[in-house]
């Protein structure tokens, strides 16, 4: 932990539909060691949120738009449901957090209000009324989203075919 001390702190991670941020999940791991592996309590934050208003924007407007063009990928939709993770650091001026990016994560996101039901024998009917309800509209969106996805495939299909 020498190399990320804060993170103790616990991680906050961008949950994002595309180009959607849908949540931000505040995860502080429960031993104080690291978020990681699902030991840890999580806070969830809607976008816009006054506690990672800068972070979010910072995100969403500057790093986002960067990354794209370093991947070459500034033409490419991205993926349906994926995730950035960052890990606070003091910032330059001290008494001020900056974030790092402890990973980004498009192969295999979990839907967090479902976790408790993961494996073993419990189902969607044993998932929170409340949960169930916030995990919904997650779920909704990734449909929403996909069929707009679909949609513009389609139209630049047709597109380079000549067909209006």
């Amino acid at each position: 932990q020498r190399l990320c001390p804060r993170i103790s702190e616990g991680e906050v991670r961008m949950l994002m539909v595309k180009d959607k941020l849908h949540v931000i999940i505040h995860k502080k791991p429960e031993s104080g060691l690291s978020a990681v592996g699902g030991n840890s309590v999580y806070t969830y934050y809607e976008p816009g949120s006054p506690e990672y208003a800068d972070l979010e924007a910072k995100f969403l407007g500057t790093d986002i738009p960067q990354l794209r063009v370093a991947l070459g990928i500034q033409n490419e939709p991205l993926p349906l449901l994926w995730t950035a993770d960052f890990i606070p650091m003091d910032g330059a001026i001290p008494g001020t957090t900056e974030y790092v990016v402890g990973e980004f994560n498009c192969s295999c996101v979990g839907i967090s209000k479902f976790q408790a039901v993961c494996g073993g024998v419990k189902t969607l009917k044993d998932v929170p009324y409340a949960d169930y309800v916030e995990a919904s509209k997650l779920t909704d969106l990734m449909g929403q989203t996909a069929i707009e996805i679909l949609e513009e495939q389609a139209q630049a299909q047709m597109k380079g075919a000549g067909v209006n």
